[in-house]
């Protein structure tokens, strides 16, 4: 595959990424605002807002750094290196998102545009320091 439409594919998969850490975060507050959460304790409520606060906006920063990243990947060989350990960051988590919630679809798009997005990684560093 050529480097252009890896660098294409992997500037959408970056956004769809960003997307979904958005709509994580959304789904952090419906339940929120319909009062779902009533069940847990104070310190638990909060301990679950921050860690699905910071899961989602990881998720959201993780697809903003690539999306500027792999535009410049070309003038810039060593950005292989930082978008590769981003992507590994998401690979990961979308592996434990499958672990954890292993029923619910969105654990499984996550999963799926992780592990594209740590491939896209994989391939733009062997083709561009392959040269």
């Amino acid at each position: 595959m050529k480097t252009n439409k890896l660098i294409s594919i992997g500037k959408s998969t970056a956004v769809a990424i960003s997307i979904l850490g958005i709509i994580h975060d959304i789904a952090t507050f419906t339940p929120l605002i319909k009062g779902g959460l009533l069940c847990l304790t104070p310190d638990n409520l909060r301990a679950m807002i921050y860690m699905s606060l910071v899961c989602g906006t990881s998720i959201i920063l993780s697809g903003i750094l690539i999306f500027i990243l792999i535009k410049k990947v070309e003038q810039y060989e060593f950005l292989t290196i930082p978008i590769l350990i981003i992507s590994s960051f998401l690979a990961i988590s979308g592996l434990f998102s499958v672990i954890y919630m292993f029923d619910n679809p969105f654990a499984w798009i996550a999963f799926v545009l992780n592990m594209t997005m740590f491939s896209i990684a994989t391939l733009l560093r062997q083709k561009i320091n392959g040269k």
